[in-house]
């Protein structure tokens, strides 16, 4: 039996060798976000629930909110970058309508520093469909935001009509 000498430079250890320095170099280069407590959320309260008519039916539908999650991370320009996934409830009366239909439920966002002075704001619409016999629905908003460190959010719902 014929014994072979082991190498500084063989092929198995210049390859664990090649992949752990890659490892750190791609470690280096790799943007690390830091998980940090969420600025606060809120609603006012004529915001938190409102009525809201169904496209083609014209049907009163009761949106409220129905929770809020929030994880958040810290971003190198120090802002804080969250994100939102706003529950909803949505309920219908099956008595007026029973037919498939959809709600448009407008919504408004603010963002405010440390001082509660408005930094931004934005009003978009969330759109939901309910099905044939349906009378509530749960649906997910999810948003983004860059919020200031000591800002917060507040999220509000709006009547369409």
């Amino acid at each position: 039996m014929k014994h072979l000498k082991s190498s500084l430079f063989s092929s198995s250890r210049l390859f664990g060798y090649l992949l752990g320095c890659s490892f750190v170099a791609m470690a280096a280069c790799s943007k690390s976000d830091t998980v940090v407590v969420c600025p606060s959320v809120t609603a006012p309260e004529e915001g938190a629930r409102v009525f809201v008519q169904a496209d083609e039916s014209k049907q009163i539908v009761d949106v409220r909110f129905n929770g809020v999650r929030s994880s958040c991370k810290a971003q190198n320009d120090g802002t804080i970058k969250m994100e939102i996934k706003a529950g909803l409830k949505l309920s219908r009366n099956l008595n007026q309508n029973a037919l498939a239909d959809i709600v448009a439920v407008p919504m408004m966002t603010a963002i405010l520093d440390a001082n509660d002075v408005v930094i931004s704001n934005d009003v978009f619409g969330y759109r939901n469909g309910f099905d044939k016999d349906v009378a509530k629905l749960y649906p997910v908003a999810e948003m983004d935001f860059e919020v200031p460190v000591g800002g917060r959010i507040v999220l509000s719902l709006q009547p369409n009509h």
